[in-house]
């Protein structure tokens, strides 16, 4: 196979300022594979793909969310979105080389972090959990591209903020509080799950508790709309090893969702690619001045992870974690 390289702002182009997507076609190259095909008697294109010129270490989170190269071929143009994926891949495998360096020197951090929060009051409970499967954090988020991914600004890894994790502790708590109030009462579940979710966003004391936990207690470990909660939820960094992957989801029915027809078998399914973590084990941290908040959340930290899962496609087994 004889590879080329293609032209810039011929066979493909940067939705970059000037000055920027002149360094960029320095850098991102388009390439194509070509084979002679006897019967035809004549060279043909078999294949093409991004690649960067350079071997230097770079912020993944940058390649992924600003330096996005685009095919100017008409035939290309459904694949571009692949092969862009699988450059941030190629990059993202290229920080390996020096990944045992850079997981310490986070480590490190952490620890010093986590140090100085001790010596001002509060307990830490640490809780390493692995997600067997694949995640997506902030799949919905505004992106060129569609589909996103939260990405560390600095490190340029994927990680889980600390609002998701917050955020999925309580979703599985009110969960369970509303199923054991809509069968006490006998009422709708939404019913329960709307009067539940305002008495806690509210502070409203209700005669419920969830596991033996008090009503109270999960007032104090989530807060309210007025007043902060006891418990801090602490961002999550993967440990060790990071494995990303490209996933597909299959619109089968565009027209429809798009409300122009109605569903029909003829339909061209639409594939989209999105990016994923796949196997990977993340490090949670909780902190609290109460340890008796502290092991409550904890516990329900898990139970989230285990049963309900974190981030998108959650119905899907995506997010789910083993404790």
């Amino acid at each position: 196979m004889r590879v080329k390289t293609e032209r810039p702002k011929i066979d493909y182009k940067f939705y970059n300022p000037a000055n920027t997507c002149e360094i960029l076609f320095m850098e991102i190259l388009k390439k194509s594979g070509w084979e002679f095909n006897r019967k035809r008697n004549r060279e043909e294109k078999i294949d093409w793909w991004y690649e960067c010129e350079n071997d230097f270490e770079k912020n993944i989170n940058l390649l992924f969310s600003k330096f996005i190269p685009e095919s100017l071929s008409k035939d290309e143009d459904k694949q571009n979105k692949d092969k862009y994926l699988q450059l941030v891949i190629k990059e993202f495998e290229n920080l390996k080389r020096n990944w045992q360096s850079f997981f310490d020197s986070v480590k490190k951090r952490n620890e010093r972090f986590l140090e100085d929060l001790r010596n001002c009051g509060f307990n830490v409970k640490p809780l390493t959990a692995l997600c067997p499967w694949r995640l997506v954090i902030g799949l919905g988020a505004a992106h060129p591209q569609e589909t996103s991914m939260t990405l560390h600004h600095i490190y340029g890894i994927p990680y889980i903020p600390g609002c998701a994790v917050k955020g999925i502790t309580k979703h599985w708590t009110v969960l369970k509080l509303a199923e054991e109030k809509a069968k006490k009462d006998k009422e709708n579940f939404e019913e329960s799950l709307k009067s539940v979710s305002d008495a806690l966003d509210n502070g409203a004391y209700i005669e419920r508790n969830v596991d033996s936990v008090d009503f109270k207690d999960l007032i104090e470990i989530f807060g309210t709309q007025k007043q902060a909660g006891k418990v801090i939820f602490m961002d999550a960094y993967p440990v060790d090893n990071i494995n990303l992957k490209i996933d597909i989801m299959n619109v089968h029915y565009p027209d429809y969702y798009s409300k122009e027809k109605p569903p029909a078998d003829w339909q061209n399914p639409n594939p989209i690619k999105f990016l994923t973590v796949e196997n990977t084990k993340f490090q949670f941290y909780l902190l609290s001045r109460e340890n008796n908040l502290l092991d409550i959340a904890e516990r329900l930290l898990k139970e989230a992870l285990k049963e309900h899962g974190i981030g998108a496609k959650t119905a899907l087994g995506y997010g789910i974690f083993e404790t």
